[in-house]
């Protein structure tokens, strides 16, 4: 499992636009495609210090994910478990899950 302690921004901008498999516990696999990655706080990061920032995936409108911790899978970075926190539908109809680093 990729060790989230350590992930920076710039192990996910190359995801943009892939697809991330969550697994719910019991129910169905949702795909999510990531969207946007993008960077909070100051400019740059301190020494030791990871840069915070946050993911912004799409996916169906039904069913929605309850904000929580779930397992999630993607080709490029392997095994991930994210804390999603759905943020609503966007205009063209698919809900919007928000995953923040700090």
């Amino acid at each position: 499992m990729t060790n989230l302690n350590t992930i920076t921004l710039e192990d996910f901008e190359p995801c943009l636009g892939q697809t991330f498999l969550v697994t719910p516990e019991n129910a169905e696999g949702l795909e999510l495609e990531l969207t946007q990655v993008k960077p909070l706080g100051d400019a740059g990061p301190k020494a030791g210090v990871r840069q915070p920032f946050s993911l912004l995936f799409r996916g169906p409108l039904e069913p929605v994910l309850a904000q929580q911790q779930y397992p999630i899978e993607n080709s490029t970075l392997g095994d991930l478990s994210l804390f999603l926190v759905p943020i609503g539908p966007d205009e063209n109809g698919s809900m919007l899950y928000d995953a923040t680093f700090n």
